[in-house]
């Protein structure tokens, strides 16, 4: 077994750094994270100390078990399964304060498991690829937690952008087209929840095309005159297509339950939001996540029902979801 330690120190209160790291959910901001779930909260606190988590990192994909829980000094954990394997003693984030802020110390005990060579591998591979994946987490904590309107990833800038937005783009198209034929397939009885969110389809007016085009979102808040969308295309810098052409056409269709309606959409206004997104994110932390991601204020969309005299979205060339 070998140990791995990766340190930073955050110019902020011990408390406020302790809370970031205590909420796993903040892990999502960062690059090096792709996916985070809380699989089975803890009985005190939800990332308390029995508390099992499913993190998915570029690197590879494992569930973990909350060791320790000693605010605002200790946070501990052990993986109990993943892949690529590996055999772990467990890991602890240690807090203390110093003079200028909060020093946080990360120190994981494992070795990669394979018969052979695995002292090796993992000093060589296992831990280079740790160490990059915790430093990352580690900066973007100190961006969040010291000047939250810069916590975006640094990919979204420079010369890369352009190409890696295009990619973005068609991997977002790709699952929410993917996720469109299952419902369709389905009757609407799979892909139909996530997160303790209800999947309904947008159908808009494409604003340069014209032709009628559907986004599969995940809607936090729904009641039966009214549905909130939040277009927050996963923290990206930039609006998703299909708020641009509701912003040019409210006048738009939702698919819910495999019924289709006509539903009006506007942007809320400033105090409208400020009574929403609390209860937004409390529906689904993820999007105070994406908020850190970027500069934009990410909008949120009431859908109102129609009349149904009035004129409905319909063209007969039907495109899939826009990103």
């Amino acid at each position: 077994m070998q140990t791995l330690t990766v340190e930073r120190t955050i110019a902020a209160p011990i408390e406020k750094v302790f809370e970031w790291f205590a909420d796993t959910d903040n892990y999502s901001s960062a690059s090096a994270v792709l996916h985070n779930r809380l699989t089975e909260p803890a009985a005190d606190t939800p990332y308390g100390v029995g508390a099992v988590r499913q993190i998915t990192w570029f690197f590879g994909t494992y569930t973990e078990r909350i060791t320790a829980y000693d605010a605002p000094y200790k946070l501990g954990w052990v993986i109990e399964s993943g892949f690529p394997a590996i055999r772990h003693q467990g890991a602890e984030f240690i807090f203390s304060e110093v003079p200028g802020g909060t020093r946080v110390v990360l120190k994981t005990t494992a070795e990669a498991a394979i018969p052979l060579g695995a002292d090796f591998v993992t000093r060589n591979v296992g831990f280079r690829v740790l160490a990059a994946g915790y430093r990352n987490v580690l900066r973007t904590a100190e961006i969040a937690i010291t000047s939250p309107r810069k916590a975006k990833q640094l990919t979204r800038q420079g010369w890369i952008a352009k190409p890696r937005n295009y990619v973005f783009d068609e991997v977002l198209k790709f699952i929410r087209n993917t996720h469109h034929l299952i419902l369709k397939a389905s009757g609407g009885k799979w892909g139909n929840k996530q997160f303790g969110m209800a999947a309904i389809e947008l159908h808009v007016i494409g604003r340069k095309s014209g032709a009628r085009r559907t986004a599969v979102l995940w809607v936090p808040l729904m009641e039966s005159d009214r549905v909130i969308l939040v277009a927050s295309k996963e923290g990206d810098d930039r609006d998703p297509e299909w708020y641009r052409n509701l912003v040019a056409e409210p006048k738009v269709e939702l698919t819910i339950d495999g019924v289709t309606s006509p539903w009006t959409a506007r942007t809320a206004n400033a105090a409208e939001k400020a009574v929403l997104w609390p209860q937004i994110v409390k529906s689904y932390h993820g999007f105070a996540v994406y908020q850190t991601r970027t500069d934009r204020d990410i909008p949120v969309v009431i859908c109102e029902p129609r009349a149904v005299t009035e004129p409905a979205v319909v063209t007969p060339l039907e495109r899939k979801s826009s990103v």
